[in-house]
């Protein structure tokens, strides 16, 4: 008798586990896959390799901006793309061995705790003593520090999943001050087979000469065709610096599938070279739209 039974992807996603890219990964593929926590560097190193068969990483958060590392990292690895995006809501729960009444330190990540202040100074006011926050390496490590503190009262802002793996309880849901704060996530893989779905983004890299209106001269070539951009973002740049160090290199999204008319006529004239204010451009991936955006 034959195994019909369907080998499981491996799936890479920003370390620890536990964390928000962590719940985004399991969010998209589900148990159709076994997940493996790396650095976003080895991550778009796997992906290269093949022994991984897709990474997650975040591009970008509505209250931080965009995330330098992982466009650093796509840029650096050429034979990699972007095939899917995924928008997750961060919630940022208080957990805990204790009850709430008990809670006087709480572990988390710099900016979790940021984003929750309002809601911390709150607590503090309802249980009438002060709480001690102490900045971790993550929301993952803030967590697992609760759970191994032997002494009452730790506590950690973290996710559901990180409740879940390190024992740990709610104590209160929803401690983030923005209720609408968003990560959007990418995901990659070494496919360059971009399926069109009807409602779909293209991500573009490109550098440009160091000379004035150079960007708004690229730009020009899109926006005379009407397409809209959802992102820009630059970087420095990665080559030569032949023109003076202050050079960057620009991510863009479109929305649009580059096989439509618009899009690819751009695409082609600065490929060619037949606008000379552009030095290199590169398609990182045209990809569904994610559907909260609609």
């Amino acid at each position: 008798m034959k195994n019909t039974e369907k080998k499981l992807l491996t799936v890479g996603f920003l370390q620890p586990e536990a964390t928000f890219t962590h719940l985004a990964a399991q969010e998209y593929f589900g148990n159709k896959a076994t997940y493996l926590p790396l650095e976003t560097h080895s991550i778009c190193e796997a992906l290269s390799k093949l022994t991984i068969d897709y990474g997650v990483l975040p591009i970008e958060n509505l209250s931080e901006g965009t995330v330098g590392t992982t466009m650093d990292s796509v840029l650096e690895n050429e034979d990699i793309s972007v095939t899917g995006e995924i928008i997750l809501p961060i919630h940022h729960h208080l957990l805990s061995k204790d009850p709430l009444t008990r809670i006087t330190r709480i572990y988390s990540h710099q900016q979790a705790l940021s984003q929750s202040q309002t809601h911390l100074n709150q607590l503090q006011q309802e249980l009438g003593h002060k709480i001690e926050l102490v900045h971790e390496a993550s929301t993952a490590r803030g967590a697992e520090r609760a759970s191994q503190d032997t002494e009452p009262g730790a506590a950690a802002l973290a996710t559901d999943i990180a409740a879940k793996k390190y024992g740990l309880k709610i104590v209160r849901e929803n401690m983030e001050d923005k209720k609408d704060n968003a990560t959007r996530f990418w995901i990659l893989s070494k496919n360059k087979q971009m399926l069109k779905s009807g409602n779909d983004k293209t991500a573009f890299s490109f550098d440009v000469t160091n000379s004035p209106g150079a960007l708004v001269s690229v730009l020009h070539l899109f926006s005379e065709r009407g397409l809209s951009a959802t992102m820009l973002q630059s970087r420095p740049s990665k080559l030569d610096h032949s023109e003076g160090i202050w050079e960057y290199t620009f991510f863009v999204e479109f929305l649009g599938h580059i096989d439509e008319k618009n899009l690819s006529e751009v695409f082609t004239i600065l490929q060619n070279g037949n606008n000379p204010v552009c030095k290199r451009i590169r398609i990182l991936g045209s990809y569904p739209r994610f559907p909260s955006q609609n």
